[in-house]
């Protein structure tokens, strides 16, 4: 059996694997990616048809780490927010009030990778091993070991990154906190007639919440991106239907914001759940991104949160390499775990809890709604506290 030796083990060549492989390179710690999929099969990233919506903290960090630059060119800004309650006259509207600054941005998910591995392939400290499917962990008194197939690593941190369905979660048994819900999300990406003019939108109706997010133009034609949560059989309804019944329903729910759909480019569904774990580490492993915790998608922050695990987890190491201490040392892996589990745990919570209220459709509620959306309409110090979490800045 061949035998390697790294720094750092991630498990998972998926975002949050390539930008922890990415972030760490910078540290000069060598890194190894065990990705299970063949090489080919992997290559079904490059053409992951989601977007991701990036909040301005997260930009921020990946403006820090130097990745930014290369990503912007592909992102469309969202510089306003309207969130609809049921109702028109029910609405907030949102913006950064800061000079230059937006709400966000939103990016295929395709070329968010294609600009993650062009950047790794470029680090000579980074390797990325496919067909390397873990089987167990082994430890020795400073390092720990993953056992595959056909080779060993020996490592003094491994990071899991291998998603919400986590093999090394699962051959670890780190207990987890897991909510299936009875929604699944429609994702569809389309054509429109008339401008988004960097508007997001997020409508609240009682069988789930539906977004729409700007997404760039692409051969003069103006493009956005909905993520409709609904329920199950509905949804696996309609995505058989034909298009044009598709189109009269939601341009039906959205009204004429960005005017008619004049094109489908693509739809699918995907079931939602989340999860938190007990807690995010093991002896010399720690759990990062979707292995840690994945939250309801109504506030769009899944992805935001997994990055604020690495850019805690690279400002932990820097200040460890800085004082000459072994990275993946006991009180490392708690000090990452105290730095990342609240923020989780909280943003588990909100997003759940919203999810909760707004699909509620009680009399109360309903007459509540107006009363609530109006004080928040014309609170500033509260429209600025609801802004400033949305772009990850709480």
């Amino acid at each position: 059996m061949k035998e390697f030796k790294c720094d750092i083990l991630i498990i998972g060549s998926g975002l949050t694997g390539l930008v922890s492989a990415y972030t760490l390179s910078l540290l000069g710690y060598k890194i190894i990616i065990a990705e299970q999929k063949k090489a080919k099969k992997n290559q079904k990233l490059l053409k992951d048809i989601r977007t991701t919506a990036i909040a301005e903290g997260s930009k921020n960090f990946l403006d820090q780490i130097g990745l930014w630059k290369k990503i912007s060119k592909f992102s469309e800004k969202i510089k306003y927010i309207e969130v609809i309650d049921r109702e028109k006259i029910n609405k907030i509207n949102f913006f950064n009030s800061t000079k230059n600054n937006n709400l966000g941005y939103v990016v295929k998910n395709s070329k968010l990778t294609k600009v993650i591995n062009q950047a790794l392939i470029k680090k000579n400290n980074v390797i990325l091993n496919y067909d390397s499917k873990l089987l167990t962990v082994e430890y020795l008194p400073d390092k720990i070991i993953g056992i595959f197939e056909n080779k060993k690593i020996i490592s003094k941190l491994l990071l899991a990154a291998d998603g919400k369905h986590s093999t090394v979660r699962q051959k670890l048994n780190t207990p987890t906190f897991n909510k299936k819900y009875k929604e699944d999300a429609f994702v569809m990406n389309f054509f429109h007639t008339q401008k988004h003019n960097n508007t997001a939108y997020e409508y609240f109706y009682k069988n789930g919440p539906l977004a729409i997010l700007p997404m760039q133009s692409e051969n003069l034609n103006f493009q956005s991106s909905i993520i409709w949560s609904n329920d199950k059989k509905y949804l696996s309804s309609l995505v058989l239907q034909n298009d044009k019944l598709i189109k009269e329903i939601l341009e039906e729910k959205i009204g004429n914001v960005v005017g008619k759909i004049k094109k489908i480019n693509s739809k699918q569904i995907f079931s939602l759940s989340s999860h938190i774990n007990d807690r995010f580490y093991e002896k010399r492993i720690l759990y990062i991104g979707d292995s840690a915790h994945s939250i309801h998608p109504i506030a769009g922050q899944g992805w935001n949160l997994g990055l604020r695990d690495i850019k805690n987890l690279y400002n932990l190491a820097k200040e460890t390499n800085m004082l000459g201490i072994s990275i993946g040392s006991k009180q490392f892996c708690i000090d990452y775990n105290e730095k990342c589990y609240y923020d989780a745990f909280q943003l588990y919570q909100i997003t759940d809890k919203l999810n909760l209220v707004f699909k509620n459709n009680s009399l109360l509620l309903n007459q509540l709604r107006p009363f609530g959306f109006n004080l928040i309409e014309k609170n500033s110090f509260l429209k600025k506290q609801i802004t400033e979490f949305a772009m990850g800045f709480n």
